[in-house]
């Protein structure tokens, strides 16, 4: 491989991981049985606002929340 295919290997790599991290809540509020609505305040907050970081630690907290 070149240099520059190893380059962009790293960075779709690394947004494969950044996906995963932002969706992370969403999942677990699927996992954890939250009704519909519940799940889309969560995935909205975790899209709009996940980029912040208190936005995306308070969306995973409702979805993980009982």
């Amino acid at each position: 491989m070149t240099p520059e295919q190893i380059l962009i290997a790293k960075y779709i790599a690394a947004a494969i991981v950044f996906v995963i991290i932002t969706l992370a809540p969403a999942y677990l509020a699927a996992k954890n049985g939250k009704d519909k609505f519940m799940a889309l305040r969560i995935r909205v907050a975790s899209w709009l606002f996940g980029w912040t970081g208190i936005g995306w630690l308070l969306a995973l907290f409702w979805a993980v929340k009982k």
